[in-house]
């Protein structure tokens, strides 16, 4: 599961509740939709940047459920989107989620404080509206304080900008009491929020996700364009990695992928098939009709059936250049449907965690130390156990690398990963 996680609740916090957890920075425009490349079986919402970065759009949280991603909010930025999508499937959790559903609470400065970097630990350095409303009500409750004098700093808290909104900055308005109480006694709503969300994802399978039609506009096309130049995240990287090492299963994975691609009304060129059917038949050594007829025997074909296998084959790369994202999501799909992309994902997983770990996380060919060619041949004929195909770019497109860049960093990465340093 992925959470998006800062000065809410600390990463260890979160593994205690999850132990697998991804736990990614707060959420920015684009992480949610990115996050949801991955595949993974419910996605949580805690913290997002509120000033200074565009924040998460509601557009990609409802994306993501339209790949049946239970996407789950609370604590914070959270909370916010939950209220505001919890009509189209979003869980919303916690007081906080139910305090803005229910228009109790309204202002995002409620749930907005300023904090360290995270390489600090977020520190924060104030105090959230949310909290100091939660503590001065339970101080009530305990008769610490009187209802009017509640109301009161409550009112002024609330008149501090977010940043310096802080009880060191409330305490010379309240009674001493309220300052040796505190010590032992506030409350920190958005972590409990937090807590219960994280608790509750324990078991997403039943959580609702999408029962709406997502409206694909020019807005929401050009933010996909601009992610999809990122590229898929280093575990799912990692997991196409895997697949495409074996030519044959990965050619039988993508042609079940078709089954979850929309159907298209592209016309394949007779001479591109007439030239891809040369092709299988010099690859096979399938000189004279004789041999053809006997290998088509064999293989249980006929030259209709494989000239139709040739076709499909031809439009699944068409289909893989022209929208990637819909392609390698369809694989994605196939490799749930055969009841094997949990163990693929949780070994794509560690991988991407050896590798973060040892300073790897963006790998390139130059993190080798070898040059082009002889990264090239460590791959095929040290790795693959075979020799360097004649023709590069046929192998690139039947595994659909979109270029020789993207093929280069995949070697990068296994070749990391191969060292004694990495395993």
């Amino acid at each position: 599961m992925i959470i998006f996680a800062g000065p809410t609740i600390a990463s260890d916090a979160i593994r205690a509740i999850l132990p697998a957890a991804d736990i990614r920075p707060p959420a920015r425009t684009g992480d949610i939709y990115l996050a949801a490349q991955d595949a993974p079986p419910a996605i949580g919402l805690i913290d997002g940047f509120f000033e200074g970065v565009p924040a998460v759009w509601h557009k990609e949280i409802l994306w993501a459920m339209t790949q049946d991603i239970p996407v789950f909010g609370a604590s914070s930025m959270g909370a916010l989107r939950a209220a505001e999508l919890h009509a189209f499937g979003m869980i919303g959790i916690g007081w906080i989620f139910e305090a803005y559903r229910d228009g109790r609470l309204e202002d995002d400065d409620e749930v907005a404080l300023r904090h360290g970097p995270q390489e600090m630990g977020y520190i924060p350095l104030s105090e959230p509206m949310v909290n100091i409303r939660a503590t001065l009500d339970r101080a009530v409750t305990e008769g610490v304080l009187d209802p009017p004098t509640a109301s009161r700093l409550t009112a002024l808290a609330k008149t501090m900008h977010f940043p310096e909104r802080s009880w060191n900055t409330l305490l010379p308005h309240a009674p001493d009491l309220l300052q040796d109480w505190l010590s032992e006694n506030q409350i920190d709503q958005k972590r409990r929020d937090a807590e219960d969300m994280l608790t509750r994802m324990v078991a997403p399978a039943d959580a609702q996700t999408a029962d709406f039609t997502f409206q694909h506009t020019v807005m929401w096309e050009g933010l996909r364009r601009q992610c999809d130049r990122v590229g898929p995240g280093l575990t799912t990287a990692l997991l196409f990695d895997d697949v495409r090492q074996d030519t044959d299963s990965y050619q039988m994975l993508r042609r079940r992928a078709a089954d979850h691609l929309p159907d298209t009304d592209w016309d394949i060129p007779a001479p591109l098939i007439d030239a891809a059917l040369t092709q299988v038949r010099s690859d096979n050594r399938l000189y004279t009709g004789a041999v053809f007829n006997a290998w088509l025997a064999d293989n249980d074909l006929t030259v209709e059936t494989l000239r139709d296998a040739i076709t499909q084959d031809i439009r699944l790369s068409a289909m893989a250049e022209d929208d990637p994202n819909s392609f390698n999501q369809a694989l994605l799909t196939a490799l749930k449907a055969d009841g094997v992309f949990a163990s693929l994902m949780a070994t794509a997983k560690s991988q991407a965690d050896a590798l973060v770990t040892a300073g790897f996380d963006a790998p390139t060919p130059a993190d080798t130390g070898l040059s082009p060619v002889a990264l090239l041949v460590w791959y095929f004929e040290t790795l693959r156990r075979e020799p360097v195909p004649p023709d590069m770019d046929l192998f690139l497109q039947i595994h659909d690398y979109p270029d020789r860049g993207a093929f280069e960093q995949m070697m990068a990465r296994q070749y990391l990963l191969w060292q004694d340093r990495i395993d």
